[in-house]
Formats: C-alpha cells, sequence, structure tokens
C-alpha cells in the first residue's frame, strides 16, 4: 500500500466523523461511546488501522522532509495509536472519554472542526503527492 491511500483512507476518515460531531454533536457522540463500550468493534477497527497505517510505511514510507515524510510520521504514529487502542483498551478509552464529553457539545464541535481540517489537509496532500 501507499502512502497516497494511506491519506485517502484518514481523510474520508475525518471527513465523516468530523462532520457528524460538527453538525450533531450529541448523536455523534452516542456513536462514539457505543464503539468505545464495544471493545471487540474497537480492536478490530484499530486492526484496521494498524494494517493499512503499517503497509502504507513499509510499502512507501521515506522519512524525508516533505509532504511525503510528513505523511510517513502520521502514519507511524497511526501505527503505534493502533497498537496502544489493542494492547491497552481500557486506558485509552478512559482517556478517550475524558477528552470527548457528552455534556459538551460546543467542545464536541470544535473537535469536528478541527476534524475537518485534518480532511482539507489530507485531501491537499492527496492531490499533491499524485502530481510528484
Amino acid at each position: 500500500m501507499d502512502l497516497i491511500t494511506f491519506a485517502v483512507v484518514v481523510a474520508l476518515m475525518e471527513f465523516v466523523v468530523g462532520l457528524a460531531l460538527l453538525l450533531s454533536p450529541v448523536r455523534a457522540m452516542d456513536r462514539v461511546w457505543e464503539i468505545l463500550d464495544n471493545s471487540t468493534l474497537l480492536s478490530v477497527i484499530m486492526f484496521g488501522f494498524l494494517t493499512v497505517s503499517v503497509s502504507a510505511v513499509v510499502g512507501d514510507g521515506e522519512f524525508e522532509w516533505g509532504l511525503r515524510g510528513v505523511i510517513t510520521w502520521i502514519a507511524l504514529l497511526t501505527s503505534v495509536k493502533a497498537l496502544l487502542y489493542i494492547w491497552f483498551p481500557k486506558q485509552m478509552e478512559s482517556m478517550q472519554r475524558r477528552c470527548l464529553r457528552r455534556d459538551k457539545p460546543s467542545w464536541t464541535r470544535c473537535i469536528g472542526g478541527f476534524m475537518l481540517l485534518a480532511f482539507v489537509f489530507f485531501s491537499w496532500s492527496v492531490q499533491e503527492m499524485l502530481q510528484l
């Protein structure tokens, strides 16, 4: 797998989740809690992210100064985060619950806005890497 595919997968995830958090924070947080409460589903999702990120780093990663290097580092950090969720689900879940709270919809909307900014970055990076 290449870095472009990794960037597309992450961009789509950022768009879908970010838009939901921005437009309907309470319902979106209910879905997030459902996923966090189901450790099997959370592990499967994180294993998918681990597979995509490791294959991007191994298949096409370049540790250099520039856009490809930044995307490679993001893929590497995604691998570490996915491993932490797989190995330590309860600790990661409690940390996630402290950051995302049902009673703070304005905070949830802010996170959704940052996720949409990440979508713009990853979409731009895909376009730039396709031109190289």
